[in-house]
Formats: C-alpha cells, structure tokens, sequence
C-alpha cells in the first residue's frame, strides 16, 4: 500500500472525523501540553472533553475553570487544524500573526490595546518572570523576525537548525503572550511541510525545555537532544496509529562539531565564552509516556537517517 504525506493523513482523519486516531490524539496532546506549559488549568480529560464535545466538567467541587483556557485551549484546536491547512505556506509576518490571532479569539486580551492581538507586542516583555530572561525590544521585532523568517526559509531536517529556528523565535518574543504555544505551533508545522517527524514538547518536560531555551547560546545540544526526544516520542505515535502508511524521513543526528559556527548573533545575545562546549554523544533518556500516548519502546540505535518509504 502506497504510503502518503503525513499532513495528508492527519487531514484525511479530521475530515473523515475519525476518533482514537493519529489526528484525534494529536489535538489533544498538543492543546493540553502546549496550554498547561502556560499555565493552563485544565486536565486532560478536561481537554478531551472540550474537543469532544465542545463542553467540559470541573474535576471536583472545588476546581475553578477559568474562561480564558477553555477559549485558549478551543482556539488550540482551530489553530492545529489552520496550520494543517497552511503546511506548505511560508513562515512570514501574515502566517504568525494570523495564528497569534487565532489563538487568541474571545479572550481577555483580545480588545485589550497593550497586548495588540494579531500584531506584534508593543511592550517590552521577559520569558519568565522569576529568571529574568529578557526578549528582544518591540521596537527591534520586526527585524528579529526577518531573522526568523529567514531560518525557517532555508530550514532543512537538521536537529541544530531546527532548534536554532525554535530559539530564535522564543528568545525574540514577538507577540505579548503566547509565544510558547505560537512558536511550536510554527515548529510542527515546518516539521510536517518537510514530511518529517514533528515535535511535540511535553508538558513534564517544561522545566528542561525553559533552562534548554535560556542556555542555547552556550550549550546548544541541550534544546537539540531535547527536540530530538521529543520527536521520537511523536514517532511512535505515528507508528501506533498509522503503522506503515505514512511517507517521512527523520534525520535524528547532528553535527556537533560544526555547530559554534553556525550560532549567529542575535539581538539579545551578548558577548559569551563559547570554548570548551560540552559533548552531547547520547541524547537524554527521560523521555516517558503520558496520557493518550502509546508506551515509549526501547530506544534502538540511532542512524544519520531514518527514512520510511
């Protein structure tokens, strides 16, 4: 049987409304891991629940649903299903402002004038607040972007150029909230367009995901190790649901050697000691199943390419 594009197959399940499928459990654990990243009070159950039936129920008497997630985490869901429409459109100021607008339809924000919905923020922003970790000025985002636009333009299946691409859109922060949700909502789709292995960053791995972003400049492999976990952990979802129907190859090894030279400056960067980089010769092995996910398999050894055809 001939095997298709990814994006196709999820597409075909959505049309088809196919439930328990690569699709179904792709909008559920991308919106609840992606959301509670931010801060989102909802479960998961709470998740399937408002994707299912569009409802949801407090978990006991005393949880509180705050209005805001159940609108985020349905936008979620229209915002998946608008990059599956837009895979093979350029990553520009249109497609991200469009999602950002998307993301943040009917919610409190929306009609607030500092927090510029659909534009680029226009207050000066950090990435966490205890940590301190500054963005680039709204003022210097449109050039930042051009930077971005840039890297996701000439964007091969590279685990470093990929990470980098994902860097540069966090640490610039172009929007005044939902950055995090906007910038892997753009890295899975460019995943999908170069028919690879998307990333789906886990919510139990939030805290490694932070300290990765923040310390990319210096020690890069961490985010690049980080992704690539991730994206292994998509691959069983991929081979759990749809076992040799979907057409894709998977680069899941990178150049360390090569790679000070390719980390350009950036509008927050300063100057930094990049001697003596740590060596990343085996990624990180605590990647783990969640709800609604297929049990991780033993790790076999990696390859330059994994191609399936």
């Amino acid at each position: 049987m001939e095997r298709i594009r990814l994006v196709d197959w999820l597409k075909s399940e959505r049309d088809q409304h196919v439930g328990g499928g690569l699709y179904y459990n792709s909008q559920i654990l991308f919106a609840y891991n992606s959301n509670h990243m931010e801060g989102s009070t909802l479960s998961p159950e709470q998740t399937a629940q408002l994707f299912n039936t569009g409802a949801l129920l407090p978990d006991n008497i005393n949880d509180e649903i705050r209005a805001d997630d159940v609108a985020e985490t349905t936008n979620h869901f229209n915002a998946f299903n608008w990059v599956l429409d837009h895979v093979d459109d350029p990553v520009n100021k249109s497609l991200v402002c469009s999602l950002h607008g998307i993301l943040k339809r009917g919610t409190s924000q929306e009609f607030d004038a500092n927090r510029n919905v659909g534009g680029y923020k226009i207050v000066p922003n950090v990435i966490s607040q205890l940590e301190g970790i500054h963005t680039v000025l709204p003022a210097d985002v449109p050039l930042a972007m051009k930077q971005v636009f840039s890297l996701y333009s000439q964007l091969e299946d590279d685990p470093f150029a990929i990470a980098k691409a994902h860097w540069m859109f966090e640490s610039t922060h172009p929007f005044s909230d939902g950055n995090g949700r906007i910038g892997r909502l753009v890295m899975f789709k460019e995943l999908l367009r170069l028919d690879s292995v998307p990333a789906l960053v886990l919510d139990e791995h939030h805290n490694l995901y932070t300290r990765a972003l923040k310390n990319f400049p210096n020690e890069p492999g961490y985010l690049v190790d980080l992704l690539l976990n991730e994206r292994d952990y998509y691959q069983r979802m991929i081979e759990t649901y749809a076992p040799n129907r979907i057409r894709y190859s998977y680069v899941d090894q990178w150049n360390q050697a090569g790679i000070l030279r390719h980390l350009n400056h950036h509008p927050t960067s300063h100057a930094r000691n990049r001697q003596n980089q740590p060596q990343y010769a085996e990624r990180y092995q605590w990647a783990k199943h969640a709800t609604f996910c297929p049990q991780p398999q033993p790790k076999r050894k990696s390859t330059n390419c994994r191609q399936s055809s």
